[in-house]
């Protein structure tokens, strides 16, 4: 085939056929990452074209085309240059993916046709060669998160420092902005940049750098590591305001993520430390959604990779640790880790319900405090084995029952008291010691007028626990005693537990009320209805008795204290101006207030006896 040089290739017009292009005439021995846009751009340039679209335009191969990797094959027979070095170094659309030296990138990192970048200390390296006396654009300068040169520690630029004019790729001058200016000389007036790990570990991977390893990176494609970058590090800066870091320069979200990968995993724990700190809740209280905020989002957004599969792994970790529940649809199904299990499994392999084995496991500090029901608890195996072996040395309170022959609320009441050591738990050989304690101070003989201990409290309406006390003090008689039936064998009398529930109670009847205040069954009935005796639904309290007689005082007992008839001692109060606060017929015996006798001078002076007898709280 005929070479043409450029202009007769102009002179000629398009191609007439696909394949009869005509062979480049000047071709520049093409660099390791230079990419076929930016090798057409210096051939151009060597035949004088300024315009990189006539240079297609004799080619045949549409601009749109170019900037998706395709028609290299053309390129390459033009130039005589090797197409699988080309295609190495040409970044090419395929499944939704760029291929740029081996590296896999998503759509949106790599683009041409926002514009073209550039690193002047890069291009004033480029003369030097004596190969190649041009300077050549390099293939990751359109990888669009890369904004730092950390060779030269420049900022790369996408504008003429002088004008600011923006670059492309339409004019062939490398070196110089579209309006003819110097870029070479531009990188002296640029500030350096000192935090550009996060480029370096990216060019690394490019070949632009030496290679830098980094093990959790290194595992995902070059794509997700700068997704992974940049949410950790912004994470690392701005904590729950992700959104905020888009303030920072793109080189300074890298570097702090890069930072956070090379200290992997205790870096990583403790930015998930500062974002549950910074969320103000306590653990178990919400999920992790609001635990790390619009971080959790974004390791939803990251897809299941092998970086994010890291990711959640160490979070799901720290939010079991520290009591936040976590969500299928971002962490999905994760095995626990061998050496622990669920409180489900806690409860399965205690043969106890889910509630109760969390009651258990909380009493031992195994589940953090205020947690939610549905949060997440990793439980150590090795304490629920040792769990499970204290209980096969205790007795629920369903064995104690039964073995008491008694009911499970009676048991429960005895545990409550202490009965069986003061213990938690109830000891099999606590139990013992305590039927061996009845045994010994009961006759082997039972009474007739015997009544089984547990019958005999629910008629007399007395605690078993009181009962229990009293016969071990003494305080009781124990009729007898029947060996292997429990608490069921032990005898005692009705008429003593009667007397003992009394006395246990707070609340009393009406006729347990008129018997402590020496009165009448309806004397007591009209001060309920006077409301000078308080009484709720279940009887009457101790404490309503005792203000009672702290605060009144019957016509009776004044009587009898100033040597007085009643109808005298009404005349002498009715004299001193004292009226009674219940009187017949509304109540059949007269009462006074204790206050009203002793403010009275009247009654001071003349009958001191009656102050005496109402200052006195000795009875009704």
């Amino acid at each position: 085939m005929t070479r043409l040089s450029c202009a007769a290739q102009r002179n000629a017009g398009p191609r007439t056929t696909k394949r009869s292009y005509p062979r480049i005439e000047i071709r520049p021995r093409r660099n390791s990452g230079e990419g076929a846009i930016g090798y057409l751009m210096r051939v151009a340039q060597a035949h004088g074209v300024p315009d990189l679209s006539e240079m297609l335009l004799q080619l045949g191969i549409p601009w749109f085309q170019l900037a998706q990797g395709k028609h290299l094959d053309i390129v390459a027979n033009a130039a005589a240059i090797d197409i699988d070095a080309l295609s190495l170094d040409t970044g090419t659309v395929a499944n939704g993916v760029v291929l740029l030296r081996g590296e896999r990138l998503y759509r949106g990192q790599w683009s041409v046709y926002a514009g073209r970048r550039a690193c002047p200390a890069c291009l004033a390296e480029d003369p030097v060669d004596p190969r190649l006396p041009r300077p050549w654009h390099r293939a990751w300068w359109d990888v669009q998160p890369l904004t730092a040169c950390p060779v030269h520690g420049l900022a790369l630029i996408g504008s003429c420092p002088r004008c600011g004019e923006q670059l492309d790729f339409r004019s062939t001058s490398i070196d110089r902005c579209p309006k003819g200016h110097d870029l070479i000389g531009a990188g002296a007036s640029l500030v350096p940049i000192r935090k550009c790990a996060g480029d370096g570990y990216l060019l690394g991977r490019l070949g632009a750098t030496p290679r830098v390893a980094c093990e959790v990176l290194d595992d995902g494609n070059f794509g997700e590591a700068i997704q992974a970058l940049d949410l950790v590090g912004a994470a690392s800066l701005k904590g729950h305001a992700l959104r905020e870091a888009r303030g920072f320069e793109k080189h300074v979200v890298l570097d702090a993520g890069y930072r956070v990968f090379a200290a992997w995993p205790a870096a990583f724990d403790a930015t998930l430390d500062a974002l549950l700190a910074a969320s103000g809740i306590g653990p178990g209280r919400w999920g992790a959604a609001a635990a790390y905020g619009q971080f959790h989002s974004g390791l939803h957004e990251l897809g299941n990779g092998p970086i994010a599969t890291a990711l959640k792994e160490r979070t799901r970790r720290h939010a079991v640790a520290n009591g936040v529940a976590i969500s299928r649809m971002v962490f999905g199904v994760v095995e626990p880790a061998k050496d622990l299990c669920s409180i489900k499994e806690a409860a399965s392999r205690l043969g106890v319900g889910f509630e109760r084995a969390r009651r258990e496991l909380a009493g031992r500090g195994l589940v953090p405090q205020h947690t939610r029901r549905g949060t997440p608890v990793a439980i150590p195996r090795v304490a629920v084995e040792n769990l499970l072996s204290e209980r096969r040395a205790t007795l629920g309170l369903r064995m104690v029952a039964k073995e008491l022959s008694i009911g499970r609320m009676q048991a429960r009441r005895l545990a409550s008291a202490g009965v069986f050591g003061g213990a938690s738990t109830i000891l099999r050989g606590n139990l013992d010691q305590f039927i061996e304690k009845l045994s010994a101070i009961a006759p082997r003989v039972p009474q007739k007028d015997g009544t089984p201990l547990p019958k005999g409290c629910r008629t007399a309406r007395c605690g078993i626990d009181l009962a229990v006390d009293a016969i071990l003090k003494g305080r009781i008689h124990v009729a007898g005693f029947c060996p292997g039936r429990g608490l069921d064998g032990v005898l005692v009398r009705i008429t003593d537990l009667r007397q003992l529930g009394k006395d246990g109670r707070d609340r009393m009847t009406i006729d347990d009320a008129a018997d402590l205040l020496e009165l009448k069954w309806e004397t007591v009935r009209g001060l309920i209805r006077l409301r000078l005796l308080r009484s709720g639904k279940d009887g009457i309290a101790r404490a309503a008795i005792e203000a009672f007689r702290r605060d009144f005082v019957s016509g009776v007992r004044l009587a009898q204290a100033a040597s007085l008839c009643s109808r005298t001692l009404m005349k002498v109060m009715f004299e001193a101006g004292i009226s009674p606060a219940a009187a017949p017929p509304r109540c059949r015996q007269v009462f006074y207030r204790r206050s009203d006798i002793v403010s009275s001078r009247r009654i001071a002076s003349t009958y001191p006896a009656l102050r005496a007898a109402a200052s006195t709280n000795e009875a009704a």
